[in-house]
């Protein structure tokens, strides 16, 4: 599921050709589509007249990493929910909880509230969505959160199509941008978090220091509804990496890629 969401593989790979040939980096603007994208907080997530791209792989520069996507497509919005089976062994399952469509590569989808069934529970919230921080370095449980009971879960968009040997691929679909200097990289993920009551959700600092990873302390203020969350992670030429997450909402593309 955690490919529905983003193609890491394709990322990490990238990272480490544009890291090892830092001459061919160029810095470029994170809001170079000039889409500005509103508020972080919504009721209804109502998204219409999107333009979506595609990962250009033949590429050794941020500036060039995508291509207009110029075709059509059905969208269905889906959660992953967790279920137990006769022996209360855990296992997980989606279900269809909104949908949409590319037309001519522009996106269109809407999701309004999120019936309590498709919720996960805090501890399962937790897990999906924020796993790198739910321990610290003495596996304790890291998470927190000011007020009990509430549920969440975030949304995934997944496109399809049939194709000439009538199978029907599926292609994720999020919103991510890349940019970089001589020494760094960083990429930038969108989730659409759904919570079902107003809190606040915190973590201290985790370090990995055998891994050269630090996943930074967040306090995240949500709203009952949507909220939009961003995802960072940046890679050096020294080999560190940090991971934060804001409820933030950066003028970045929709970014369709092939689902593994």
């Amino acid at each position: 599921m955690k490919n529905f969401i983003r193609n890491i593989v394709f990322f990490l790979l990238l990272a480490v050709i544009l890291l090892l040939n830092v001459t061919c980096i160029e810095p470029s603007e994170k809001n170079d589509d000039d889409i500005t994208y509103g508020p972080v907080q919504f009721d209804t997530l109502d998204i219409k007249g999107e333009q979506v791209w595609m990962p250009n792989y033949n590429t050794g520069k941020v500036s060039q990493m995508f291509l207009k996507f110029e075709g059509d497509r059905t969208v269905d919005v889906i959660v992953e929910l967790i279920g137990y089976d006769d022996k209360d062994n855990p296992f997980s399952y989606i279900e269809k909880t909104g949908s949409g469509k590319i037309e001519k590569g522009i996106l269109k989808f809407k999701v309004d509230v999120i019936d309590d069934s498709n919720l996960l529970d805090s501890d399962e919230f937790f897990l999906h969505c924020f796993n790198e921080w739910y321990y610290d370095k003495n596996d304790n449980i890291n998470i927190f959160m000011d007020i009990p009971d509430v549920k969440g879960n975030i949304i995934t968009l997944v496109a399809l199509y049939k194709d000439n040997s009538d199978t029907i691929p599926a292609e994720g679909v999020i919103r991510e941008g890349f940019f970089g200097t001589d020494n760094s990289f960083t990429g930038e993920y969108i989730y659409y978090l759904y919570v079902n009551k107003d809190c606040t959700i915190s973590a201290k600092e985790v370090k990995k220091t055998d891994l050269k990873y630090t996943f930074n302390k967040f306090d995240l203020s949500l709203k009952a509804g949507w909220n939009t969350i961003c995802k960072s992670e940046t890679y050096t030429t020294t080999g560190d990496s940090s991971y934060s997450i804001t409820v933030s909402n950066p003028s970045i593309r929709w970014v369709m890629q092939k689902m593994k």
